[in-house]
């Protein structure tokens, strides 16, 4: 298989959305309601699936899953990410507190001057709901203090805002541990404006208020400092935990949230959040810190697929090779192509003689090359003789070329998640095929003068939302997180941690971490990756329970997702809320009738929840360089003290020029 290009858009949503839920926590103010519908919501949508890739016997004996609905050219594209015949694991009701001990009558939670987790294990993070639009992150005020930064837009409609968290939320929900208040008689925090008069609401919520999504609103955070409004100078909100609204028990407290008020544009800054015995032990603002400088941020690595136009076409190659000398890389990931009219098996690729010449200026510019190649089939044991073929030919080509010609390693982006079934019964059996192949192709580089890279998902080391297990196998009798069977076997790693945020609970520096820790150890080099491609939006749709027939009137409901037995294969079909006018062409019977589906036969689940993915979340092709810039330095800040912090590569070359040169849009 010659894969002279690669279908970026393809590759990288079904990744992300694989996982999304997997490690960011529904939090109070983040479930309010679910997204506006959009398209791909409107219309039916369906495909088709073979029911032994999931361990469905029965239809009915299904019990919960996850897919995805994207709008595209051609209609609404539905994606199964998971399927399960088991039960949603039902965690026994248990609710644990604790007081913190305190230090002169107070215990500060957090004073947002560095890290991703406060003093409770707990994480921060912005919320939106489409219009409005929120970001958080630590950032220095005017002043030079460092504080907890939140910039929000809100519309008429939608919400925004940030919370904060006063637990683990990594932890099963029966082993979480929440803020016993109960002896305590202050929560307070500093803040300031950047602007002043902006108008914000604070919320709090108990253990019972998150699990149910929501908090409580105690009122404007104007209304609980001396100036009865958000200045530019810092004030200390101090909120009395002997006066909460009913309903709020201040045995587990859970979360704080600000939210802002529409329609208003603002950005505020929050400070030492701490709780206190007395109104007199209230801790003071902390002093201004100065923060290092990040000096270099420039991206180090990048992919390059589209690699037959460029041996094609002289122009693109020097307008490549130039933008690549003027911005600093040094390392790319090139996609291997045969040469034209070859026959290959499926999966194995003879290096391009033509390569020779567009590998020796890249060495000129100082950048290295890996030989690339990647699809989610190579985790199959079928592929492996092919794949193990593509390493001797590089080795082959690089021993009979000049050193300037050279390859300096070989790179596989396999994604194995993207096979049916993953998410399901057979994902021991596909991550088994994909680990051998690594190890295997890793040995046999080193054997031919190579380094051996491999790129990987930021989830691979992420406990499951349902179950809360970390993806984990065994491999040569050892089980761990998949992330750390990779590092061990690779010489390098790419962390594809597509995310615009680099703080907060579902940032850049939350999913990477795990990843560089460990790597640290190992002694292992490790890039973060970032996403510049366009990517489409994305509605996630969640569903469980039992079947049954579809409701005679659902208007006012969310959706239904409907399976149904289509000879060997099964159908999953998604049914808006209300179903589409006749005019549509999309009325449910005449669609399923067409498609050789008995619309009585379908057994169908309600949607449950809901949760939207925009673009922009994912990638910063509509949010410009200036935001990547930032991410990278917020990144930086964080992380880059970690010894295997290799730096970040962007994906991909063409798209990152877009965003650099703005008149290649």
């Amino acid at each position: 298989m010659n894969r002279a290009a690669r279908p970026e858009r393809e590759r990288s949503r079904v990744m992300v959305g694989a996982a999304l839920v997997a490690v960011i926590t529904v939090s109070a103010a983040i479930a309010l309601a679910g997204p506006e519908p959009g398209p791909e919501q409107e219309a039916l949508a369906w495909t088709a699936i073979h029911p032994d890739d999931w361990g469905l016997e029965d239809i009915a004996g299904l019990r919960s899953g996850r897919i995805s609905l994207r709008d595209g050219p051609d209609g609404p594209t539905l994606v199964v990410y998971r399927l399960r015949a088991a039960e949603v694991p039902d965690f026994p009701p248990r609710v644990q507190s604790r007081t913190p001990t305190l230090t002169e009558g107070s215990y500060v939670v957090a004073d947002f001057d560095g890290g991703i987790r406060n003093r409770l294990d707990g994480f921060f993070n912005s919320f939106e709901q489409a219009p409005s639009r929120a970001a958080a992150a630590l950032a220095t005020a005017p002043d030079g203090r460092v504080g907890l930064h939140l910039s929000y837009t809100r519309e008429e409609r939608g919400f925004c805002g940030l919370w904060v968290h006063f637990f683990d939320a990594t932890r099963p929900p029966h082993e979480r541990i929440f803020l016993d208040a109960r002896s305590l008689a202050t929560l307070s925090f500093w803040v300031r404006g950047a602007e002043g008069g902006e108008r914000v609401v604070l919320k709090l919520a108990d253990e019972r208020w998150e699990r149910l999504g929501d908090a409580v609103s105690l009122g404007e955070v104007g209304d609980f400092l001396p100036s009865g409004r958000v200045e530019t100078e810092w004030q200390q909100a101090v909120v009395p935990l002997g006066s909460l609204p009913e309903g709020i028990a201040d045995s587990s407290l859970a979360s704080l949230v600000l939210e802002g008020i529409a329609p208003a544009r603002g950005d505020i800054y929050v400070s030492r959040l701490a709780v206190s015995r007395s109104p007199d032990a209230l801790p003071p603002v902390p002093d201004p810190t100065k923060r290092a400088a990040v000096v270099d941020v420039s991206p180090r690595a990048t992919w390059i697929w589209n690699t037959r136009e460029l041996l094609d076409d002289p122009a693109k190659r020097d307008g490549l090779l130039g933008f690549f000398a003027e911005n600093g890389f040094d390392t790319v990931f090139l996609q291997l192509v045969s040469a034209p009219g070859g026959s290959l098996p499926a999966g194995e690729i003879d290096p391009d003689p033509g390569l020779r010449d567009l590998l020796t200026r890249l060495h000129a510019s100082g950048v290295r090359v890996y030989a690339l190649d990647g699809f989610k089939r190579y985790a199959l044991p079928e592929y492996h003789p092919a794949i193990l073929a593509t390493i001797r030919n590089v080795a082959r080509y690089n021993a009979e070329s000049a050193e300037s010609e050279r390859f300096y390693g070989v790179r596989y982006d396999i994604e194995p998640y993207l096979l049916p079934g993953f998410h399901g019964p057979r994902q021991g059996e596909i991550l088994g095929g994909y680990l051998d192949i690594l190890a295997r192709g890793a040995n046999l580089a080193r054997e031919g003068g190579l380094r051996f890279g491999a790129d990987i998902p930021f989830w691979y080391d992420a406990p499951d939302e349902k179950t809360f297990e970390p993806v984990t196998t065994s491999f040569r009798g050892v089980e761990k997180p998949v992330s750390e069977h990779v590092i061990d076997l690779v010489d390098d790693i790419a962390i594809m941690d597509y995310r615009t945020a680099a703080y907060g609970a579902d940032g850049v520096i939350r999913h990477a971490e795990g990843e560089l820790r460990y790597a640290d150890l190992v002694g292992k080099q490790a890039y973060v990756a970032l996403e510049t491609g366009i990517l489409p939006d994305e509605i996630l749709v969640d569903f469980e329970g039992e079947g049954g027939a579809l409701p005679v009137d659902d208007r006012a409901g969310s959706g239904h997702v409907g399976l149904a037995a289509l000879g060997d294969s099964a159908l999953v079909i998604w049914r808006p809320a209300p179903d589409p006018a006749p005019s549509s062409g999309q009325t449910l019977e005449p669609v399923l009738t067409g498609l050789g589906v008995e619309p009585r036969a379908v057994v169908w689940w309600p949607a449950t929840r809901r949760i939207a993915v925009p673009g922009g979340k994912l990638s910063f092709a509509g949010l410009g360089l200036e935001s990547l810039q930032q991410a990278l330095i917020e990144t930086t800040r964080e992380l880059g003290g970690h010894d295997s912090f290799a730096g970040f590569a962007i994906h991909y070359s063409e798209s990152y020029r877009k965003l650099v040169e703005p008149e290649r849009r």
